[in-house]
């Protein structure tokens, strides 16, 4: 994957996440990328700090919601600390799977 460039307003957006980490945002989003391996922090935790810290439609700003929910996995999950966080994604997962039950049953 090759290196993503961001306008000022992705860079303020990101350092939202970034508060306790000396991280830039470029490293930060490499890591959620798969470009940057790090023992800390790694990836689910990036993926869970970026969903608590930022605004969902400023994050589809940056990140597409397909990408995140190929991210959501247990590792993700057991790192969100807010239950609406967690739903939120799990449903935002399964429209785009197309994995919701028609009304019909």
């Amino acid at each position: 994957m090759q290196e993503k460039i961001f306008t000022e307003k992705q860079k303020s957006i990101i350092r939202q996440c970034l508060w306790d980490l000396t991280l830039t945002p470029e490293e930060f989003i490499a890591i959620i990328d798969g470009r940057l391996h790090k023992k800390w922090p790694d990836r689910a935790f990036c993926v869970a700090r970026l969903l608590e810290s930022v605004n969902w439609f400023k994050i589809v700003e940056i990140i597409s919601p397909e990408f995140l929910c190929s991210l959501w996995d247990e590792n993700v999950k057991k790192k969100v600390r807010f239950k609406e966080i967690k739903e939120g994604m799990d449903f935002v997962c399964r429209v785009l799977r197309k994995d919701t039950v028609s009304p019909s049953g």
